[in-house]
């Protein structure tokens, strides 16, 4: 067996990409419960991506509690609860497995593979995920918003290999390609595959975030069943 482990990341690939349309609507009833209104909200959640991601910003209430305050509102901490349960709710909602992602990861599991979670997420995710039925088959799940850092910086791979006591070039890697994820795992010496499957693309952040699923040359496929098939081989190549 060439690699000792397989890394998965998680919107888009375990679960299902979450569609623009969804996603101003869970803002519009957050932004409901907090009083504030919809458009200074958007604006400064949005501009607030990568703090929320790195954990700057803290918790779920302290995320919220700035986020109102940046778009001209000081939400009482009965208004920050409602937006946190629904935020909760919709968090809750988003993460019920793609077809095949049970039967994908237990195949690996079933083969010898040890299997690692990498999700650039905010603090609505790491909550949810004991309750999830993939967390019950996955060895090691990291999330961007726990430890501080997010794909496709290296320590963030690095630590997922740590926790699997796994080399990075025995790894295989499997994402979406948002966040230049694919580019990322790649550099350190695992091997890459893009999953892309039809009718799910999207560019809701833009181009940039996007760039791995739009231009990756290497291992590309189309539904998590293709990825058994490198069971049956030692590469993509």
């Amino acid at each position: 067996m060439q690699h000792d482990a397989v890394l998965f990341d998680l919107f888009g690939t375990l679960v299902h990409t979450v569609s623009p349309d969804d996603y101003h609507a869970m803002l519009v009833r957050i932004s409901a419960e907090l009083y504030v209104p919809i458009g200074p909200f958007e604006t400064a959640w949005r501009a607030t991506i990568h703090a929320r991601e790195s954990g700057e910003l803290g918790p779920l209430r302290s995320i919220l509690h700035s986020t109102a305050m940046s778009a001209g509102v000081e939400p009482t901490p009965d208004a920050v609860q409602r937006g946190q349960d629904e935020w909760l709710r919709t968090a809750g909602r988003w993460l019920t497995p793609r077809v095949l992602a049970v039967e994908t990861i237990g195949s690996f599991r079933d083969a010898g593979y040890k299997v690692g979670l990498i999700s650039n997420c905010s603090a609505e995710i790491p909550p949810q995920w004991p309750a999830n039925p993939l967390s019950e088959l996955v060895d090691v799940p990291v999330f961007s918003c726990d430890v501080g850092v997010m794909k496709p910086d290296p320590a963030i791979y690095q630590r997922a290999c740590a926790m699997l006591k796994v080399r990075p070039e025995r790894c295989l890697f499997l994402g979406d390609g948002g966040s230049r994820e694919l580019t990322g795992a790649a550099a350190l010496g695992m091997e890459a595959v893009l999953l892309r499957v039809p009718g799910e693309e999207h560019t809701w952040f833009d181009n940039t975030y996007r760039q791995d699923a739009l231009e990756w040359a290497g291992a590309i496929i189309t539904d998590l069943a293709d990825l058994t098939r490198f069971l049956q081989q030692t590469s993509w190549a």
